[in-house]
């Protein structure tokens, strides 16, 4: 039952990591403005980051593997964001 649970849970931070977060990139990108405020962008950076080394440390691929590409993701985020944030 735990590594069905795993399993379910890693498709659907994957689903999240994969659609999500992307398509708001491709979203600022293509408006050139960032709609989101830093703390919804740090804070799921930070998530992501804490729980990549956890992950790590508790040895669970079904963690590691969405929430890395949750923290790259994020890191695009902040970068659009930076670089949006002083434009109209």
């Amino acid at each position: 039952m735990e590594k069905l649970l795993g399993f379910f849970t890693m498709v659907l931070a994957i689903a999240m990591v994969a659609i999500a977060l992307p398509s708001q990139i491709r979203k600022i990108k293509r408006e050139k403005k960032c709609g989101l405020s830093l703390p919804m962008i740090l804070l799921p950076l930070g998530v992501y980051i804490s729980r990549t080394c956890y992950a790590l440390s508790i040895r669970s691929w079904y963690i590691l593997i969405p929430d890395v590409l949750g923290a790259v993701f994020s890191t695009i985020l902040l970068a659009q964001y930076l670089n949006y944030r002083s434009k109209p």
